[in-house]
């Protein structure tokens, strides 16, 4: 005791008064730094020693603080491993939720291709709160990846719902958490996803080149679904910024790997808007060619898009997807001053549910609405596009992505 008093700088009857009052006393705020300091520089099985003992388990009784010798010795390590091993089943834990998380997150992303966003937030909100919880609460390391996985799948759709309801900033803070939960489950796949989803809220932005920045070739262990998505935004965001050359390179590339087929990887896995069907890629790939002037080829693959769309079940029919490749079209029709061809386009747009138009809509009919001025004024151009036009002044935090 005299000892104990020595090494921690106190007097002998303060160690007295611990002993003889047990749980029932509280050290003063400098009593207790001294001691946590103390504890902090004591041995690992010290340490271990003192968590158990706080968790009631009264075993230590027959931990020493010999060598290992003989039949005493190997005794006395596996009642060490023992000791240990129900100080981990105290602190981290197998979670039957992370399963089931997993499978909620998966009917997130399949509803979310065809369900109104402002139908799914709240559920994507409550999932993404369970995997932040499992986390905090402590899991084993092959669940506590997991548990990062589906974190970061969370986030990367909620950071999709930010977008489509017209919040980039809330996405861009969705997608920079989902970038940290790639790096904790040190997940290839999650890692292109989310650096793809922030190319695409920067692709419509001020400065769309910034988006080049955050597109790179998937390691060819990843799905081909994958492989589609990068190369097709790194097609259109290359039209978008006049980089023809390497535009038309992506193109070529993607048009490689437009049918094939392959296994899931760890986010393509949650189906739904983690897939990237060649339905869609074909629907990139007309935005592409409309941005580069290429009319014929655009207008082309836009109504093999509207095909392949109409051939798919009501599962897989993109509304918003549907919505943009229809301005396309719109838009081919007006380069060719036809007005009337893009009157018919437009057409089904105007029967689309308030909560079917998405906030990538109104700035993509912005170009609508200059190329109409160009052939008739901004007049007829206003009458035309009738309430499909953009709000006046597009604020800074409007959607910028699809």
């Amino acid at each position: 005791m005299r000892a104990f008093a020595e090494h921690l700088g106190v007097a002998v009857r303060t160690v007295t008064k611990w002993e003889a009052l047990q749980t029932d006393t509280s050290p003063r705020p400098d009593t207790q730094a001294i001691l946590d300091t103390a504890l902090s520089r004591a041995e690992a099985d010290a340490k271990l020693r003192f968590e158990l003992l706080l968790s009631g388990d009264t075993s230590l009784a027959r931990i020493g603080s010999g060598g290992l010798h003989g039949r005493d010795g190997i005794e006395r390590a596996a009642q060490s491993a023992a000791d240990f091993d129900r100080l981990l089943a105290a602190t981290a834990i197998d979670d039957p939720q992370v399963d089931w998380l997993c499978v909620r997150l998966a009917e997130l992303a399949t509803a979310y291709v065809h369900t109104p966003v402002q139908d799914l937030v709240h559920h994507i909100v409550q999932a993404q709160d369970l995997a932040f919880t499992l986390i905090r609460r402590g899991l084993r390391p092959r669940q506590l990846r997991d548990a990062y996985l589906a974190a970061g799948v969370g986030c990367l759709l909620l950071a999709a719902a930010s977008q489509n309801l017209g919040h980039t900033a809330a996405a861009q803070t969705q997608l920079g958490t989902a970038q940290r939960c790639a790096e904790a489950a040190d997940s290839h796949a999650l890692r292109v996803w989310a650096r793809g989803s922030a190319a695409l809220t920067l692709e419509w932005g001020p400065t769309p080149v910034s988006a080049l920045r955050f597109l790179s070739t998937p390691p060819p262990t990843l799905a081909p679904q994958t492989h589609r998505r990068a190369l097709a935004l790194e097609a259109r965001i290359s039209a978008r910024v006049g980089d023809s050359a390497r535009a038309h390179q992506a193109l070529r590339r993607l048009d490689d790997v437009l049918d094939s087929a392959g296994s899931n990887d760890e986010v393509t896995s949650f189906g739904g808007i983690f897939t990237f069907p060649a339905t869609k890629a074909v629907y990139y790939r007309a935005g592409a060619h409309d941005l580069l002037g290429e009319f014929t080829e655009a207008r082309r693959h836009a109504l093999d898009a509207l095909d392949r769309y109409a051939a798919a079940s009501t599962e897989q029919r993109s509304y918003g997807d549907m919505a943009l490749t229809r301005v396309i079209i719109a838009d081919t029709h007006l380069a060719q001053r036809d007005l009337d061809g893009a009157a018919a386009a437009l057409a089904p747009l105007r029967t689309l549910n308030q909560h079917e138009r998405i906030a990538q809509l109104p700035t993509a009919i912005t170009r609508t609405h200059r190329l109409i001025t160009t052939i008739a004024g901004t007049g007829l151009a206003s009458s035309f596009l009738g309430d499909l036009m953009p709000p006046r002044r597009i604020g800074a935090d409007s959607a910028r992505s699809s």
